[in-house]
């Protein structure tokens, strides 16, 4: 141990005295736990080579899932859009309501 922690050590040591080693503890393990909060709030706990790398897989994976949506979803839109012709031939045909 170097002099500051003796110091620190020095300066702890009347407090457990005078309020008990246990509220002493305590407060110490409650201003680390606040620091650790402190840190997974702004990011300084996860490395930001990490969390980049982490971001572009999620990118990667998003546009493959979004390919393969697209993939299974044009036979649908096929569809759709052949009834939406002839819905718009129909009705250009015949104006009146068929209630649908």
């Amino acid at each position: 141990m170097d002099s500051n922690d003796v110091t620190n050590l020095e300066k702890l040591l009347p407090l457990a005295d005078k309020y008990g080693l246990a509220y002493v503890v305590a407060l110490i393990l409650l201003i680390i736990l606040i620091f650790l909060l402190r840190a997974i709030v702004r990011g300084d706990l996860v490395p930001r080579e990490l969390l980049d790398r982490a971001e572009e897989d999620r990118d990667r994976l998003q546009a493959i899932l979004d390919k393969e949506r697209a993939d299974f979803m044009a036979p649908t839109l096929e569809v759709l859009q052949r009834l939406k012709i002839d819905h718009i031939a129909a009705s250009n045909g015949n104006d009146e309501d068929r209630g649908g």
